[in-house]
């Protein structure tokens, strides 16, 4: 256990005044009135109030000491971080040139009475380019290697009379797919596929819920290889009447498919849901015309202030600057301190470090407190032998000072919901309208001192260097607040002599709302994130450790139950609560059983499940239970059993659903 804190005076304000009224007895014999209504006593309690203010600030005096101690240590508070989020900005109508909506491009949401707006900034620049369709092609088979049978289609004969391409071959079944190739790259557009084909040609379908499935090359790992692309309105019911179906593309790489390089796009067939609503024939098509209705960009809740002057120079060391806005961002490479010395036409970078205790006398260096804004140059100090010592250089006197650019905002304030961000604060040409479409997530507030308090024992365990495995996860749990959870796995070197010196560190994002369903791209490291992990264990790792830094191998799980409730329950409630039950304990955040994220390594048996589902109110007994494991591509395999999951794994869950009837009142039998 912990030492145990104790206060310098334990004193309180009634054990003051009691310890008065004693003396009272001795120094003044004849005052024997000690009830609260005598004048005399005001003024005993009045003190006593007064004594009790300075008792409290004394016993302040330790925890002045532990901060100061902290501060010895080098540890600062962490500047808020802020939320991000993709913004989709959609066109009045597709344009035959490239519209560019420019990095910084700031997207708020509705200011309202009770609320101020929050505003976000693009992260890059984008670029909605035209597309240059250059290849279809279909396939009939399987994605098993050499199960594919894929067919080129001349482009030329789009639009003739009398041509027709059938999407799905001859006779469609899942896995069946048409390919459209593009000579550009059309990453995070919104494209809209115009199709133009004979009325109910592909019968057999709900139109409202075709079986398909539209992805587009990502060229990652295993299942990532395709990822999905959003259908946001199919006018076509299924390749079933002329319309436009419009699709919001993920990332897309270059691969050769038939011959053709370019950027792929596929509408695959997949297993209906609905048993009977198969395509029976193929639709066919007659012309195909891409156009880009938009695009989508990530966005920070930030404002940028660029060029902000912050005075000149009178040549004295220890010079301190303020900026306009704060709290201040992480700094994007770029944003940074300038000097123009008097005389001259350009501005000079100067570096931000920690601290100025190694910086000398020549070194451009400068510190920033991200808290308030401050900036700092190098201070000079007098050494034993009289002379002065710079730690870092001065801006020479007359100098102009600015700051290139800098972000303020962040915190919790900028976790907004899907489709709140949509005021656009500067108009640009052909932009019709600008949404969010997913929750904002990772925002959270600048670190409270106590916050710091419990950081500082981890600090001096790990003592500057990554050893063990536990270091490791405690850095990677420093080095940004956006991660969640973190654990370290070296690979057994003697199988594999190349694996030795290898060091994987195995990251789980903070996300919104963990207790609810939780998506494959929340789960998904950004580059941001990896990086900014990366920078920061580098500086503790030993030379000889490689490190590499992944994603956990979620494994997804389904789980479909039909349940009975008791007579007195509501069958809705208590589905309800099931459902919320099994998203909460299969989760790698709040899961498990201790609901600190479900356990590295822990496998998952049937009757984990059972006993999850005990909690639930209303739940008599289940009477069937089916578990799926479900690949990225959405196939489902059934679980008989216990589900291995290795030492890298997690279980997540994927779509539940979960069926519950009352239980009927059996008539009691007849007395024989």
């Amino acid at each position: 256990m912990g030492l145990p804190t104790r206060n310098l005076d334990d004193r309180t304000f009634q054990d003051i005044v009691d310890e008065a009224k004693k003396r009272i007895a001795a120094s003044c014999p004849a005052w024997t009135d000690h009830n609260v209504s005598d004048p005399g006593i005001t003024l005993v309690e009045l003190l006593a109030w007064m004594t009790e203010m300075i008792l409290y600030r004394l016993n302040q005096v330790p925890e002045k000491h532990y901060i100061k101690l902290m501060e010895l240590l080098g540890l600062r508070l962490r500047e808020p971080e802020p939320a991000r989020t993709e913004l989709t900005f959609y066109l009045s109508a597709p344009q035959a040139q490239a519209i560019t909506i420019p990095e910084g491009t700031e997207v708020a949401t509705v200011r309202t009475e009770t609320r101020v707006a929050v505003t976000f900034s693009t992260d890059e620049e984008l670029v909605i380019r035209p597309p240059e369709l250059c290849a279809i092609a279909t396939r009939e088979g399987s994605d098993g290697a050499g199960g594919e049978q894929l067919r080129t289609h001349n482009l030329q004969h789009l639009g003739v009379s009398g041509f027709e391409l059938e999407a799905f071959g001859a006779r469609p079944r899942p896995g069946n797919a048409i390919y459209f190739g593009f000579a550009n790259d059309l990453s995070h557009h919104v494209i809209g596929i115009e199709v133009t084909c004979p009325t109910a040609t592909g019968l057999g379908i709900d139109p409202g819920n075709p079986p398909w499935q539209w992805e587009g090359w990502h060229g990652g790992e295993g299942d990532r290889r395709w990822l999905p692309a959003i259908v946001e309105t199919d006018g076509t019911g299924g390749m079933n009447q002329a319309g436009i179906i419009f699709l919001r593309l993920p990332r897309l790489a270059l691969r050769e498919i038939a011959g053709q390089r370019g950027y792929w796009v596929r509408c695959r067939l997949v297993e209906p849901t609905v048993a009977g609503t198969f395509y029976d024939q193929s639709p066919r098509l007659q012309n195909v015309v891409v156009r880009s209705w938009g695009g989508s960009v990530w966005a920070t809740h930030a404002s940028v202030v660029r060029g902000e002057v912050l005075g000149r120079s009178d040549g004295s060391p220890g010079q301190r600057f303020n900026l306009e806005h704060y709290p201040l961002l992480r700094r994007r490479r770029g944003e940074t301190v300038e000097v123009r010395a008097p005389g001259q036409d350009t501005w000079e970078p100067w570096a931000e470090v920690p601290d100025l205790a190694d910086s000398g006398p020549f070194d451009k260096h400068f510190t920033c407190d991200s808290a308030t804004g401050e900036i700092r140059f190098g201070p000079a100090l007098r050494q034993p032998d009289g002379s002065a010592r710079s730690y870092g250089a001065i801006p020479p006197r007359g100098a102009q000072i600015r700051f290139s650019s800098y972000r303020y905002g962040g915190g919790v304030a900028g976790n907004v919901q899907a489709g709140t961000l949509t005021a656009l604060k500067t108009s640009i040409p052909y932009v019709d309208r600008v949404t969010n479409h997913a929750d904002a997530t990772g925002g959270i507030d600048p670190e409270t001192v106590e916050m710091a308090e419990m950081r500082a024992p981890q600090l001096l365990r790990s003592r500057g260097r990554a050893v063990t495995a536990s270091d490791y996860e405690a850095l990677a749990l420093l080095a940004d607040s956006r991660v969640q959870r973190a654990r370290c796995i070296q690979p057994i070197g003697d199988r594999d002599p190349s694996l030795a010196g290898r060091v994987y560190l195995l990251l789980v994002p903070k996300v919104n709302q963990p207790e609810g369903p939780i998506t494959r791209e929340q789960l998904a490291l950004t580059d941001d994130l990896r990086q900014s992990v990366q920078r920061y264990v580098d500086e503790y790792r030993l030379l000889s450790v490689r490190l590499d830094i992944r994603e956990p191998q979620y494994h997804w799980i389904a789980v479909e139950l039909s349940a009975v409730a008791a007579p007195d329950a509501d069958p809705e409630r208590v589905r309800a609560d099931a459902e919320v039950r099994l998203y909460r304990f299969l989760n790698p955040i709040v899961g498990g059983h201790a609901g600190t994220g479900w356990p590295f390594g822990r496998d998952l048996y049937p009757s984990d499940i059972y006993a999850c589902l005990q909690s639930v109110r209303g739940i008599e007994y289940i009477e069937t239970l089916h578990v799926y494991q479900v690949s990225p591509s959405g196939s489902r395999t059934e679980i008989s059993g216990r589900l291995e999951v290795p030492a890298h794994g997690l279980v997540a869950s994927a779509e539940h659903r979960v069926d519950v009837r009352l239980r009927e009142e059996s008539c009691p039998r007849d007395a024989r």
